[in-house]
């Protein structure tokens, strides 16, 4: 791994030189916007985490997992709700009230819910939870207007089979808290909530 790791650095500093000498950048130069202190390390690093997926924003809410599914939906104050998210449909699996992170994994290209499920699991995350998708609409109501997000954490089945998950999502000026299928394919502006297990 130290090889592989020192490899990585010297090739990428190989090519960082080349392309500093075809633009032209004086030694003084370089050596300034590299130094430790520049502002340019900030730069670079967000330009790194622009280029990667799946990006990821966290947002600190309080959840309570003994409240009613009907009072977390009050809570919420959405214009309009599916009537199949209720108690009965989604049990709640946990107790208690805990300060919760709740991640919103963005892919940035369509994707399925095995995958989603593989890359949670691999970055030590699960899928949110009805009570925590809850929450999150509650404390940031504006979030689902700029994006749909899922919580594949809580799963109902319909008579007909299908399996239903929950979503917030904005319908014209409207908040909206949905089923969608869990097995369809995700279109690349969705956000999945996770959380860690």
């Amino acid at each position: 791994m130290t090889v592989s790791g020192a490899g990585l650095i010297a090739g990428f500093w190989s090519a960082l030189e080349k392309a500093r000498q075809r633009l032209g950048i004086s030694d003084k130069d370089f050596h300034a916007a590299v130094a430790e202190e520049s502002p340019m390390i900030e730069r670079f690093a967000d330009m790194i985490s622009a280029s990667c997926w799946p990006k990821i924003s966290t947002y600190v809410v309080p959840v309570n997992y003994d409240r009613s599914v009907a009072d977390g939906i009050a809570a919420g104050k959405y214009d309009w709700v599916n009537s199949d998210i209720t108690q009965e449909h989604f049990p709640p699996t946990r107790s208690g009230i805990v300060q919760v992170g709740i991640h919103l994994v963005h892919f940035g290209r369509n994707t399925t819910t095995d995958e989603v499920e593989r890359e949670l699991d691999k970055r030590g995350l699960r899928s949110a939870e009805s009570p925590e998708l809850l929450a999150l609409g509650e404390k940031h109501p504006n979030l689902q207007c700029e994006f749909p997000i899922v919580a594949l954490g809580s799963r109902w089945q319909y008579p007909l089979g299908h399996w239903f998950v929950s979503c917030l999502f904005r319908l014209d000026a409207e908040r909206h808290l949905g089923l969608d299928w869990a097995l369809d394919e995700w279109d690349d502006i969705f956000r999945f909530a996770a959380v860690s297990k």
